[in-house]
């Protein structure tokens, strides 16, 4: 009768002791195992080891596994290949690395009418703008031709580079900038303006920024009948507004007051762009600028109006 006992316990702990055989596992790092393998799933085995008792290794630590009943060492399973992100760079103006990681957009318009009288028109515009948690720098350059009879009736080029020195935290900034004008139909042929001081920020969101500047500066007149030194205060307001995903609207007007007497200069932008095509990049803008300017001649207009239509291109 205790044989007959016997025999039935083995039988019943056969399958429990078949599941469990002595297995050699080397692990990534070097180290070798020998112990029995209680279960196993596609990640992770179970180790019933003499010394340290039951453990469970992830399959990614296992170099290779030799069983009992094995021959050859088991590799682990091969172990998924990250997913690589394509990220787009940006090489600069025409692949040049100029301007890298600026917004950029290059405007042309032409422009015309035929009859008894005929006229034509041509703007070209080019804007860069590079904005950071330390910076917010504007670069403009713009050239304006007009024709009335097959006659030049004005022609005029500018460049302008602004910079902002940010402050973390707070809405107060200092700046410094300077323009270079051409224009054959003043008093005066070249024109150089530099001014610095410290502006505030209004409203600053995703959508809308709102700001002002004060300062000093001066101008400098080249040609003409005019080659003046003046020194100037300066007063301004800026605003860009993204009006929804497909208008944006900037607006500024920069007083400045001459500190000699009480000739000024006022002078005004406004620009409406429309995006057309977001995905080549194409917009119609309109803008409008005005120059008034107090210390031309009595025969002369002081108020110089340019209008243009122009298509945009992000570059």
């Amino acid at each position: 009768m205790i044989y007959i006992r016997y025999l039935l316990l083995a039988i019943l702990l056969t399958p429990l002791v078949s599941q469990a055989t002595p297995s050699k596992i080397e692990l990534v790092n070097g180290d070798t195992l020998t112990a029995d393998i209680v279960s196993e799933t596609d990640d992770t085995l179970k180790l019933n080891h003499p010394l340290l008792g039951v453990m469970i290794i992830p399959r990614s630590r296992i170099k290779s596994l030799v069983s009992s009943t094995d021959t050859e060492p088991t590799p682990p399973l091969p172990q998924a290949k990250p997913e690589v992100q394509h990220v787009d760079t940006d090489d600069g103006l025409f692949g040049t690395g100029l301007y890298t990681n600026w917004k950029r957009r290059l405007d042309l318009g032409l422009g015309g009418t035929a009859g008894k009288s005929s006229t034509n028109q041509l703007n070209i515009g080019f804007n860069a703008d590079y904005e950071s948690k330390q910076m917010r720098t504007s670069h403009k350059t713009a050239f304006f031709r007009a024709e009335s009879d097959h006659e030049l009736s004005a022609q005029s080029f500018f460049t302008s580079m602004n910079r902002d020195w940010l402050r973390p935290d707070s809405p107060w900034f200092q700046f410094a900038g300077g323009r270079f004008d051409l224009d054959k139909f003043k008093d005066w042929d070249y024109r150089a303006n530099a001014n610095a001081g410290f502006g505030y920020e209004f409203v600053n969101t995703d959508s809308w920024l709102f700001l002002g500047r004060s300062g000093l500066g001066f101008n400098r007149t080249f040609g003409g009948e005019e080659q003046d030194f003046t020194p100037e205060a300066m007063l301004g307001i800026e605003t860009k507004w993204d009006m929804n995903q497909y208008q944006h609207v900037e607006f500024s007007n920069t007083y400045y007051p001459s500190l000699n007497d009480r000739d000024y200069r006022n002078l005004t932008s406004l620009d409406w762009i429309l995006d057309l095509n977001s995905f080549v990049g194409v917009a119609l803008k309109l803008g409008v600028t005005n120059e008034y300017d107090s210390t031309v001649h009595d025969d002369t207009d002081p108020n110089d109006f340019k209008y243009t239509v122009s298509l945009a291109w992000k570059l």
